[in-house]
C-alpha cells in the first residue's frame, strides 16, 4: 500500500506540471488545484502508514531480542532513520490558495497577446526553478518504497528456511542482498530495468528543470536526446541546460552514465567468461592438439635425425641437403619445447578453486586415512607387547621349573 500511495504521488506531481507547463502565465487552474489536494491527502496516508510500519517493525524487534518495552529498541539510529523517511515522504507540492478568477477575460487576452508579441523575452535567471518543480522533484525519491516492496515480496525474505540459514551464517538478507541475487540471476534484465528508471526520471526532470530562449520548457524529446547525449557522455553540445537546476540534473546523469558504462563492461565480461565445464572441454580439445603436435614434432626428430646419419656415412654432413635436415631437426627441438610450455600453462590453467578444494578435500581425507591406520597399528603394537609379556613370563616359569627340577635331580644322584 505505501508502494502504491508513492507512486500514485509522482505520477500525479508530473500530471500536475505538465498542465502547468501548457499555460504561458504557469498560473494554477482548478483542475491542478484539486490534483495537489489529492496529492497532500496521499500524503498524509502514506506518513501514517510508515509510522505504522515502523511501530511493527519496532514491535518485531523487540519480541526477538526479548525486550519488554518498545521504547528500549527506539535507538538512536532508528530515530534518525523515521526521521528522514518522513521528511521524504512529507516533500511535495502543495496547494497554496484557490485560484480564482481575478481578472476579466478581455484583460487576460490582452496580456497573452502581449507576450506573444513581444519581440525580446525576458531572460530566465540561472537560479530560477518553479516552485512547483523544486517540490516535485525530491517525490523521486518515494521510490525507495519499491525498494521495500522488492524486500518483502521476495522468496528470499518469506521463506523461513533462508532466514534461519542467513542467521546461521550471520548474514542479514536485507534490500542489498536480495538485489545482488537477482543481478546474479539475471544481470542483463536489472540493468535495462534501472537504466530504463533513471532515463525516464532524468528526462522529465530536464524538461521540468530547463527552458528555451522564448522561456517556455524544453520538449520532452529534446529533453530524452539530451539526457542521452549526457547519460553516455558524448556531449554534442546542441542543446545545454539553462539553469542551475537543468545543470544538476545533468551532472548526476553523467555520473550515473559513467557508473552503469562501468557496470555493463562488467557484465559482459562476466557473460564472456567460460564456465566451470566449458572450460574443461576447451582445455581438453587444446591438450589433445598439442599432443598431436607434439607427436608430430617427436617424429621430425626421428626423421631429420636419421636424414642427417644417413647424409654423415655418405660423407655429405657439408652439402645442402645436410645443412637443410640439420636446421628443420633443431625447428622440431624448438617446436617441442614450445608445445611443452604450452602444455604446462594449460595445466596451470585448469587449476582452479574448485580443484583446489578438491585437492584439499582428498589430502584431509587421505591424513584421516593415515590417522586411523596409525590407531590401528598403535592398537596391534600394544596387542604384541601384552603377548610378548606373557610369553616372557611363561619363559621365565618354565626357566624355574627346569631350575628346580634340576636342583632335585642333583640332589637325588648325591644321595
Amino acid at each position: 500500500m505505501m508502494c502504491v500511495l508513492g507512486l500514485l504521488g509522482i505520477i500525479l506531481m508530473i500530471l500536475d506540471n505538465e498542465l502547468t507547463f501548457a499555460h504561458i502565465d504557469h498560473h494554477d487552474t482548478i483542475f491542478n488545484w484539486f490534483v495537489k489536494l489529492t496529492i497532500t491527502i496521499s500524503t498524509v496516508f502514506l506518513i501514517g502508514l510508515v509510522l505504522y510500519y515502523h511501530y511493527y517493525d519496532i514491535s518485531l524487534y523487540c519480541v526477538n531480542n526479548s525486550i519488554e518495552h518498545w521504547c528500549v529498541g527506539l535507538t538512536g539510529r532508528k530515530i534518525v532513520l523515521i526521521v528522514l523517511e518522513i521528511v521524504i515522504c512529507a516533500v511535495h507540492p502543495i496547494p497554496r490558495h484557490f485560484p480564482i478568477d481575478q481578472y476579466p477575460r478581455d484583460v487576460r487576452n490582452n496580456a497573452n497577446s502581449t507576450k506573444f508579441y513581444q519581440s525580446t523575452p525576458i531572460p530566465i535567471s540561472l537560479t530560477y526553478v518553479p516552485v512547483d518543480v523544486a517540490l516535485g522533484l525530491p517525490m523521486f525519491a518515494r521510490l525507495y518504497l519499491c525498494c521495500r516492496f522488492i524486500t518483502f515480496h521476495s522468496h528470499l525474505v518469506r521463506d523461513t528456511s533462508s532466514q534461519s540459514l542467513g542467521y546461521l551464517n550471520k548474514i542479514s538478507i536485507n534490500f542489498v542482498f536480495v538485489i545482488k541475487t537477482y543481478f546474479e540471476q539475471s544481470p542483463i534484465r536489472c540493468l535495462v530495468i534501472f537504466c530504463t528508471l533513471v532515463f525516464l526520471i532524468g528526462s522529465w526532470s530536464l524538461r521540468a528543470c530547463d527552458f528555451k530562449s522564448n522561456n517556455e520548457h524544453i520538449s520532452i524529446f529534446d529533453a530524452m536526446w539530451f539526457f542521452i547525449v549526457t547519460f553516455t557522455t558524448v556531449g554534442y553540445g546542441d542543446v545545454t541546460p539553462a539553469t542551475y537546476c537543468g545543470r544538476s540534473v545533468a551532472t548526476i546523469a553523467c555520473i550515473v552514465g559513467i557508473l552503469v558504462s562501468a557496470l555493463l563492461i562488467a557484465v559482459i565480461s562476466q557473460k564472456l567468461v567460460l564456465s566451470r565445464w566449458e572450460r574443461y572441454v576447451h582445455n581438453f580439445v587444446l591438450n589433445i592438439e598439442l599432443a598431436k603436435a607434439h607427436r608430430h614434432q617427436a617424429a621430425n626428430v626421428i626423421i631429420y635425425a636419421w636424414k642427417m646419419g644417413r647424409f654423415t656415412k655418405m660423407n655429405k654432413y657439408r652439402s645442402i641437403q645436410y645443412i637443410e635436415a640439420q636446421q628443420a631437426f633443431f625447428r622440431s627441438i624448438d617446436a617441442i619445447k614450445r608445445i611443452k610450455q604450452k602444455q604446462r600453462t594449460l595445466a596451470d590453467n585448469n587449476v582452479g578453486l574448485a580443484e583446489l578444494l578438491r585437492a584439499q578435500r582428498d589430502t584431509s581425507a587421505t591424513i584421516d586415512q593415515s590417522m586411523q591406520q596409525m590407531v590401528t597399528m598403535r592398537r596391534k603394537i600394544d596387542t604384541v607387547e601384552k603377548k610378548l609379556d606373557n610369553v616372557n613370563q611363561t619363559i621365565q616359569m618354565i626357566q624355574r621349573t627346569l631350575s628346580h627340577l634340576l636342583d632335585r635331580s642333583i640332589q637325588s644322584e648325591s644321595v
